[in-house]
């Protein structure tokens, strides 16, 4: 999907315009730090809307104030608007403790919310974070103006490459900042959640070479389950549940989490 990302600094926007050009999908800031409200946040929502672009939110971490009250925030101002993207929680000053921040900022929000969250940094900010959010949606700005021609890195799924902050694009009468994203972005409602590989044995202990059912299915306390299987293993996938299920089932299976479809 070509989308783009927006701020106050856009200005007014003509989003009819937008949507001619060819944009699908729009992120708006909402916030940075712990009271701050982008001036443009329900104008660029409600105009962006109105036209049926798919609408998405982005928080801007700041060191200066706790991350829980920033993660309060962001879930006050877009807790009452359609997002069909995922949260976005935008990461590029470093400060002490950042790390810790991002997850207690992310701990937060999923409380408040139940909404899976996604990071966006840039390339060349990489080694200010590390694998603890490995597994959480990467946007990734790297301006070599080519969408998606970006080296591997420790984050295991990609969804927006923010290629040109100096974009063109008519309806909006400023540089814009240009993205490609897939559809990792999509905020979805429903969805069905992956095991890894279960391991043999009763309860762990390789008493015996095969799969303990009642042990596993207790950890999926009453939701169907289908279990599968090839020459590697047996896994499970369960039945079509509400996201904020999944994200239950995501938190108590641990290691066992493979991914939500």
């Amino acid at each position: 999907m070509k989308g783009i990302d927006i701020s106050n600094h856009n200005g007014n926007i003509n989003f009819n315009q937008v949507k001619t050009a060819g944009v699908e999908a729009v992120y708006i800031k909402a916030t940075e730090g712990t009271t701050f409200k982008d001036s443009y946040l329900d104008t660029n929502y409600s105009n962006a809307h109105y036209v049926g672009l798919k609408t998405g939110f982005y928080h801007f971490l700041v060191g200066t104030s706790e991350p829980e009250t920033q993660a309060n925030n962001f879930y006050n101002a877009i807790k009452d608007k359609t997002s069909d993207l995922i949260p976005m929680l935008d990461v590029e000053t470093n400060f002490d403790g950042l790390m810790d921040y991002i997850l207690r900022f992310i701990a937060k929000f999923k409380e408040l919310s139940n909404m899976q969250i996604g990071i966006y940094t840039y390339t060349s900010f990489m080694d200010n974070l590390d694998n603890r959010i490995a597994d959480y949606p990467l946007w990734e700005a790297n301006y070599n103006n080519d969408p998606w021609r970006l080296n591997s890195n420790f984050f295991t799924n990609r969804v927006g490459h923010q290629y040109s902050e100096t974009g063109s694009l008519s309806g909006i009468n400023t540089e814009c900042d240009m993205n490609e994203f897939n559809d990792g972005i999509l905020n979805k409602t429903t969805g069905y959640v992956v095991t890894n590989y279960l391991p043999n044995g009763y309860q762990g202990d390789n008493s015996f070479n095969g799969v303990d059912a009642d042990y596993v299915l207790q950890y999926f306390k009453g939701v169907r389950c289908y279990f599968r299987g090839n020459e590697k293993g047996v896994w499970i996938e369960t039945q079509n549940l509400s996201m904020s299920k999944c994200l239950e089932l995501k938190e108590t299976l641990g290691s066992w989490f493979y991914d939500i479809k």
